[in-house]
């Protein structure tokens, strides 16, 4: 549980650092922009975690994160969390699973998600025309910098 804590903590503090940032994010290409702009599944990730793993989470861009409900919202910043947790820690997604299944550690590990939530409000606000993918990868680089 520690570890899968720090890797969430790791997360929100490299995506505040990116919301914090004043340059401007990378404009997506033409082709991210296009498949951002399909249609959003409908269905409530929370219900359905097929609908969840449909979506393409990484290309939406503000536009999408402020079109999608709460529900939607939060299973795309646990896809998020569990992107950069998989590329820090072997087996994340499957132990952060395994770790839910104690209701008190779901609820620790769901209020961790809507923490995170928050910060990628404050990303969007900031980088409107960037992409989760691009917090992403830039939170890889920036937890690979903490690591060195």
């Amino acid at each position: 549980m520690k570890k899968i804590t720090l890797i969430i903590v790791t997360v929100v503090l490299c995506a505040a650092m990116i919301a914090g940032c004043s340059a401007p994010a990378a404009v997506p290409s033409e082709s991210a922009a296009a498949s951002a702009s399909q249609p959003v599944e409908t269905t409530e990730p929370a219900a359905d975690q097929s609908a969840a793993a449909d979506t393409d989470y990484m290309s939406w861009t503000g536009a999408e994160w402020n079109a999608a409900t709460d529900a939607e919202q939060f299973a795309a910043t646990e896809a998020v969390l569990l992107a950069i947790g998989d590329s820090i820690m072997d087996n994340y997604t499957q132990l952060v699973e395994e770790a839910k299944t104690n209701e008190a550690v779901k609820e620790q590990i769901d209020a961790q998600v809507k923490s995170l939530q928050e910060t990628i409000d404050t990303f969007f606000e900031n980088s409107p025309e960037a992409t989760l993918s691009q917090l992403v990868e830039a939170s890889k680089q920036a937890a690979e910098g903490m690591a060195s």
